[in-house]
């Protein structure tokens, strides 16, 4: 089935700028179709910032463990799976901050199906996470000004991974901060582009908004956040209400009113662009009635830049169908001039009424390519119409990349992209010999150099990213390997490597390898008079057969 960004925010509630992921059921998203897509993806991270202390996170609901919460671990590789804590407000268990390294490096990590999912990134320092009861996860808030991260630069962008397709967005219905750009490369070849805001996208956005104040007196420029005198983020309408209640009160009333004097006397027709097919509805007794289905009555500004409070709080079925429609039209202000909604649009003519939603009208032209959730229902388009919303969708992905920090200026092309692909966490014991090769591929077809940080002691690796050498002292290692072209393009994977003290007792104390109990990464069996550490999620897969190269790892004999 088709996901959209209203489908995949289904599958998460937010409630006061916190996301509960209670492991409740996510509807269609969670439902397992047949296996089209991989169980994991690969998206490379590039950071095209100047700085080199940049941090993502992953988080969202695995789909193939019970719409559990997850998130990433700090290698981008581990699942963490938190667990339900006593108390509100409690630290996560485990690092979950990913590096992304120097300015122009790629870091490649591993998803698995996640519905509801985000990609959050942050400059100078981590986003800090927490943990309530269920276990819900608190994500941070720019409209809570107790957030721990109401000074920090952060953003995201959004993504569901299941069986069917990978469908992500560039998403500013909440604000505006960082410069986000996705890329998404199918088996087949083909690329989709969302090339977001540039590099100085987010003071473009500001200065709009003080023109446009200066314009109207409307209050648009107190939707602007700074800090240490610089612009921070821009804050969408909804989010300006939350921290004013009186901000843009009375502000589309005289639009609406003309709106409702022209239905009066003209019918508006509506396309579901559904099974319910199109409804049609006019103004009488003071609300927009669609006979047999819903009334309307008039929206404050409140609710039409929300999408679903007042008259547009019922988003469900036919009736969410149509609300979403005049909600869409509402905001770029076009309910005057098409009474076909949407078929009859034309983007040309969106924000062209000077009482429009002045904030998504400056976002898009801020966008490079004019593209990108700027309120809620952005995606309503006619059918032979371009959509606005940004998103990037394939039933066959390959490589889905993300780079944070805008792309060159003055059209000219850009450098070479570096993919490191990780191996995975790694588990061997002290005094095992290391033997693992390391790939990455440039888009150019440049020659490649491998270097590496966070080596277990004993080991090295070659410019050909060869890792070898004899492990000799025990510990957990945060490995980064680095492949760099004669460019200077770079990009780096991380991964954890666990190498345990050699055992004594041989088995003794290791359970015998069982059909019927399911492994994780890390347990350990004995097996035809070997030891066996089990590198990947697995049932009934034997030690040393055909296929358990990559599942389980023989430690020698017992």
């Amino acid at each position: 089935m088709s996901v959209t960004r209203r489908r995949f925010l289904t599958s998460s509630a937010l409630v006061g700028g916190t996301a509960l992921f209670a492991g409740a059921g996510v509807g269609p998203l969670g439902s397992r179709a047949s296996a089209a897509t991989a169980p994991t993806l690969s998206v490379a991270l590039k950071n095209n910032t100047s700085s080199s202390t940049v941090y993502a996170f992953v988080t969202g609901q695995a789909i193939n463990n019970n719409n559990a919460l997850v998130l990433l671990e700090s290698d981008g590789q581990t699942l963490y799976y938190p667990s339900s804590p006593s108390a509100t407000g409690s630290p996560l268990a485990v690092d979950c901050a990913i590096p992304l390294g120097a300015p122009g490096s790629t870091t490649t990590i591993t998803i698995p199906q996640i519905a509801g999912g985000r990609v959050w990134f942050s400059i100078d320092k981590p986003i800090t996470f927490l943990l309530n009861p269920g276990p819900g996860l608190v994500e941070p808030s720019v409209s809570n000004p107790s957030d721990p991260n109401i000074d920090l630069m952060w953003d995201f962008c959004e993504f569901t991974y299941n069986s069917s397709q990978l469908y992500a967005d560039i998403s500013y219905v909440d604000f505006v901060a960082l410069p986000i750009a996705i890329s998404l490369t199918d088996t087949s070849g083909n690329v989709q582009n969302v090339t977001g805001i540039p590099a100085d996208g987010l003071d473009t956005v500001c200065s709009g908004l003080i023109a446009q104040n200066a314009a109207d007196g409307a209050g648009w420029n107190q939707l602007i956040v700074t800090s240490g005198g610089a612009n921070l983020r821009a804050l969408s309408p909804n989010n300006g209400i939350v921290m004013n209640s009186s901000l843009f009160s009375g502000y589309f009333q005289p639009y609406i009113n003309q709106v409702w004097s022209q239905y009066a006397s003209e019918t508006l027709t509506i396309d579901t662009q559904a099974s319910w097919g199109s409804v049609t509805g006019q103004v009488s007794g003071g609300v927009l009635d669609f006979p047999g289905l819903v009334t309307y009555a008039q929206p404050a500004a409140a609710d039409i830049f929300s999408c679903s409070t007042g008259p547009f709080s019922n988003t469900a079925g036919e009736v969410g169908a149509v609300s979403a429609r005049i909600c869409a039209a509402f905001n770029r202000t076009t309910l005057l001039i098409d009474s076909d909604q949407p078929d009859g649009e034309n983007s040309a003519n969106y924000y062209k009424n000077s009482i429009t939603n002045h904030y998504a009208r400056i976002v898009h032209a801020a966008n490079t390519d004019g593209l990108g959730y700027a309120f809620p229902y952005d995606d309503v388009a006619p059918a032979s119409g371009a959509n606005q919303s940004g998103y990037v969708s394939s039933g066959s992905p390959a490589l889905w990349t993300i780079t944070l920090g805008g792309g060159s200026s003055g059209g000219t092309a850009p450098g070479n992209t570096v993919t490191v692909t990780s191996p995975g966490a790694q588990t061997s014991t002290v005094g095992a010999a290391a033997d693992l090769q390391v790939s990455a591929a440039d888009s150019g077809g440049a020659a490649l150099t491998y270097t590496a940080s966070g080596l277990p002691t004993g080991a090295s690796i070659s410019s050909a990213g060869l890792i070898t050498g004899t492990l000799s002292t025990a510990g957990s290692y945060s490995t980064t390997v680095t492949a760099t072209d004669a460019s200077g393009a770079k990009g780096s994977a991380s991964f954890s490597w666990t190498v345990s003290a050699a055992s004594s007792g041989g088995c003794d104390g290791v359970a015998a390898w069982s059909a019927s109990t399911s492994y994780v990464p890390g347990n350990k069996v004995s097996y035809g008079g070997d030891l066996w550490t089990c590198l990947y999620y697995a049932t009934g897969v034997v030690p040393g057969s055909a296929i358990a190269w990559n599942i389980w790892q023989n430690d020698g004999a017992c």
